[in-house]
């Protein structure tokens, strides 16, 4: 699992989106604030069916550092306007800089699976490429002990902690590759009384272009008849960025394996994002999705992220 990239750095590459440690509101020497405001509107149109969702996300970050000691905490709290009405910790830390290129941590930290980040701010459409335009990966924060390590060619990460649904222990491990520039290869391996989860994903960036791709099988445990034992998921994405704004193409697709034989009907997902950003900390974006599954959807959506 990990933190966010402006403690170590492990490459992932930055969308339109993505904002940086730059964005950070210096309080004092020890304390400074970063998070970003989102808010969209989505809808699902499926020929005999409309369903529409609003949402609106607010998050606010909190990175205490004193010049000149190893030791670091990091908080986010996350608002969220949906049917929850939630107001969650995301990341919550205590870290310790061993070196520069050692960090150690403990606390909720995010898992270092996907392509497709957590937060909003580091995707290039609004959507996730999964069934239900959700991600592939299996897990998001959860509490334990991370150790992180990385160069500028390659980066290692092991985090053990608790399983969020079962009792006992859950671990990931990560290899990533960065020594070609422009160039990020990440492997992922999660192991949890729940599911285990093999993971690989690749990005080049050449000029305004962004390439990506990646492949994703998580096998469940404890599933009874009928429910999903295995999924297959995998994404081809094309963003090409120009001074200001931004198109992206997206493909993806879902196999679902059924315990006791069977499968969900394959999932397969088309998507093209076109974006703009009004200023360094004002972007916005539409998507339409073509999805074909069980029923054929044309999925929606308009978001706008202020990010500070």
């Amino acid at each position: 699992m990990k933190l966010k990239k402006n403690l170590i750095a492990l490459a992932t590459g930055a969308s339109l989106f993505a904002y940086s440690a730059n964005a950070e509101i210096i309080i004092t020497d020890e304390l400074s604030l970063y998070g970003y405001m989102d808010l969209a509107y989505s809808d699902t149109d499926n020929g005999s069916d409309e369903s529409s969702e609003s949402v609106a996300e607010f998050e606010l970050g909190f990175l205490f550092a004193t010049p000149d000691s190893p030791f670091f905490a990091q908080m986010e709290l996350s608002f969220s306007d949906d049917d929850a009405d939630d107001t969650d910790f995301e990341t919550a830390i205590v870290g310790y800089n061993y070196n520069e290129n050692l960090v150690l941590s403990a606390g909720n930290i995010l898992s270092y699976q996907g392509w497709e980040t957590y937060d909003a701010t580091g995707l290039y459409q609004f959507s996730y490429a999964g069934r239900g335009q959700s991600p592939f990966y299996t897990a998001a924060y959860a509490v334990g002990a991370a150790a992180d390590y990385a160069t500028d060619s390659f980066a290692l990460g092991v985090w053990i902690g608790d399983s969020d649904a079962y009792s006992g222990t859950s671990y990931e491990f990560l290899a990533a590759f960065t020594g070609v520039e422009g160039l990020t290869i990440k492997a992922i391996y999660a192991d949890d009384p729940g599911y285990t989860t093999y993971n690989l994903w690749a990005s080049y960036e050449l000029g305004g272009f962004t390439f990506a791709a990646e492949y994703i099988i998580n096998e469940y445990e404890e599933t009874g008849a009928g429910d999903v034992d295995e999924t297959n998921g995998y994404l081809l994405l094309v963003n090409y960025a120009w001074e200001k704004a931004g198109l992206t193409l997206r493909y993806s697709e879902q196999e679902d394996d059924l315990d006791g034989g069977g499968s969900l009907e394959d999932f397969s997902m088309v998507t093209l994002s076109p974006s703009y950003v009004f200023s360094d900390k004002l972007s916005a974006l539409v998507e339409v999705s073509f999805i074909e599954e069980e029923e054929d959807e044309t999925f929606y959506a308009v978001e706008m992220i202020y990010a500070f």
